[in-house]
């Protein structure tokens, strides 16, 4: 028989598990999870925002960025945009905000995200309302800088550092219409293994009225996506000096290709066939007439699956290859994509004719 203080400690046990498990307990985080979101907090639901003197509330994960410019005070107050304010937010119960009376501002927050794949897109959201007098000009963007630069030295000291936003940073257009939610969006790849997530704001207003402005950030995120059509990026050269000790083979109904670069970079192999045993059917009547032909060739290009994994060590193996017959060919272009000094960098090697024996 368990005592009355055992079957007490057994209840508490089970309440507990209970909460634990319920579906709704953790479905916010669950969700935000899910959907490949890298940034911290995107979204701003991260309860309890953090206070900074002199009275600034900041979304958990996030800095504060500004342009200082003394004697004028042009820095913005911070705040939680909690759905009981006038103005919800977008989404959910918390949004960002920072505003301010009499005079515009330089500002922003802004996120250093961590563990990116090199030399791949991700694309960074965020919405945005801005309000102030009717004419105002938002002067509201978003932007991603791929060296993952620390625009500022810490939750202190808030200064854009040498008053200028990293030099290689990828920006959105501008936002363009007052008092509605706007979705802004920009890509970019990282040089590093870390991007910075900023967002931006200068509203300006010129009339007889004493200008206030507003700037709302709510539903933010940062995914990775994939190239236009899953292709790399055309390579500058077929000949590239990053890529060596190329070798290939088919075995039965698979290509094998394997080659090594000099730094990490991904892996794609772009190929076609040409099957020169095919017999030629013609397809208009030969009559007496002469006609001057205009010769085009459109190459129809296969692509392999994008291995974004950096590495020097390269695999790939393509199968379809039993169609072929012994003098066929099938025509390769090795790629692999790596950090640049500024942009990421498209080596090539080919084209490869590799014939059927």
């Amino acid at each position: 028989m368990l005592t009355a203080r055992w079957r007490y400690v057994w209840v508490l046990i089970l309440l507990f598990s209970l909460l634990a498990t319920y579906p709704g307990a953790d479905a916010l985080p669950a969700a935000r999870a899910n959907n490949g979101n890298v940034l911290v907090n995107g979204d701003f639901e991260d309860s309890g925002f953090n206070w900074f003197y002199p009275n600034h509330f900041l979304a958990p994960g996030w800095y504060r960025w500004w342009i200082n410019n003394p004697p004028a005070t042009m820095i913005p107050e911070y705040d939680d945009n909690r759905r009981e304010n006038r103005w919800p937010p977008f989404n959910g119960v918390h949004g960002q905000v920072y505003f301010k009376w009499g005079s515009n501002y330089h500002a922003g927050i802004y996120q250093v995200v961590e563990n990116l794949t090199p030399c791949v897109p991700y694309e960074f959201y965020m919405h945005v309302n801005s309000r102030g007098n009717a004419g105002t000009q938002p002067h509201a963007r978003i932007g991603l800088d791929p060296q993952g630069t620390q625009i500022t030295l810490d939750h202190v000291h808030n200064d854009l550092i040498g008053g200028q936003m990293p030099p290689l940073t990828t920006w959105s257009p501008e936002q363009t219409e007052l008092s509605v939610w706007e979705r802004l969006s920009t890509t970019a790849e990282p040089l590093g293994t870390r991007m910075t997530a900023i967002t931006f704001a200068n509203p300006f207003f010129v009339g007889a009225q004493t200008p206030w402005y507003d700037t709302w950030w709510d539903t933010g995120a940062l995914q990775q996506v994939s190239f236009p059509g899953g292709k790399l990026p055309e390579p500058a050269s077929l000949d590239s000096p990053y890529i060596n000790t190329v070798q290939h083979s088919i075995i039965g109904d698979t290509l094998n290709l394997s080659w090594n670069t000099t730094v990490p970079a991904s892996t794609q192999v772009w190929y076609y066939l040409e099957q020169v045993s095919a017999p030629v059917t013609p397809t208009v009547t030969l009559t007496p007439t002469v006609f001057i032909p205009l010769v085009m060739r459109s190459v129809p290009w296969q692509i392999t699956t994008l291995n974004s994994t950096p590495t020097t060590t390269h695999n790939v193996s393509i199968a379809g290859m039993a169609t072929l017959q012994s003098g066929d060919k099938v025509v390769v272009r090795l790629l692999s994509r790596r950090p640049g000094p500024t942009p990421c960098v498209t080596e090539g090697y080919g084209d490869i004719e590799i014939v059927k024996p």
